[in-house]
């Protein structure tokens, strides 16, 4: 459990990176939430498992630390530079815990005087917990620098295919025309709400003809009037799919036969 807790601490910021951009591809495709909201929630469970992991890893590394500093219980060579007497000799080559600690066999070897180089004399770290010092920085170097070399999560500038409108209905976008028909373009005018500015941005999305527009259900007009900047909710607060029907079928409306008087 130890090691587990001390991996997760070491790959907390990949692990945690990781989960936050498959959730919001899931927010995003899977779900139909839009782009923006799907990155706030992304970011969030970034943030959650960031520190969740962290607490947990902290922990682990913790009792790690303290039970590699118990179990190396060596104690240190003597510093003294007084030779043992010979009676220890004996007793030290036949089991003693304490390794040699000098270049020429040492005080327990019988070499009589502890070595300069001892590291309990230079202070430097052996054995396992020297190395287990040096893979964590090795890990959390890496760590942090997958984290550093990510590639960004690319947007797109094009109207998104599906939207979430402020009256809650989730938009999908209706079919549309790169070009008139051949039979030319509808005058959309004819409808009631659409002026010569209204028509030509309906023209920029897609839409030339009344029976495109007649056909529209509920998720395209959604999409629709959430699309029509400075017009939001025209679609649907001058009910264009009834006076579409009425104009695709050859006949006229109120409106319709007012407009072409007067023109």
């Amino acid at each position: 459990m130890d090691d587990t807790g001390t991996t997760v601490h070491r790959n907390r910021m990949p692990i945690a990176a990781g989960s936050g951009v498959i959730f919001f591809v899931l927010f995003w495709l899977a779900m139909g939430w839009g782009f923006f909201w799907a990155l706030i929630g992304g970011l969030v469970i970034f943030a959650i498992l960031l520190v969740v992991l962290g607490m947990i890893g902290d922990d682990s590394a913790s009792a790690t630390g303290t039970s590699g500093t118990a179990m190396q219980g060596d104690p240190p060579a003597s510093a003294s530079g007084t030779a043992r007497p010979a009676g220890h000799v004996g007793a030290d080559a036949g089991g003693s815990t304490v390794p040699p600690s000098v270049a020429g066999g040492g005080a327990a070897a019988g070499g009589g005087v502890a070595g300069g180089t001892s590291p309990a004399a230079t202070g430097t770290p052996i054995g396992e917990g020297a190395d287990a010092a040096s893979a964590r920085t090795d890990a959390d170097a890496a760590a942090a620098s997958a984290t550093h070399n990510s590639a960004p999560v690319k947007t797109s500038a094009a109207a998104p295919a599906r939207t979430v409108p402020s009256g809650g209905v989730i938009g999908t976008k209706p079919e549309t025309l790169d070009a008139p028909r051949g039979t030319g373009a509808d005058d959309l005018k004819k409808i009631k709400g659409v002026g010569p500015k209204l028509e030509a941005m309906c023209n920029r999305l897609g839409f030339w003809h009344y029976d495109q527009i007649a056909g529209w259900s509920e998720r395209e007009v959604a999409w629709v009037d959430d699309n029509l900047e400075g017009f939001k909710g025209r679609v649907q607060r001058d009910d264009w799919v009834s006076q579409a029907k009425t104009l695709a079928s050859g006949g006229e409306t109120a409106f319709s036969r007012k407009a072409s008087k007067e023109r």
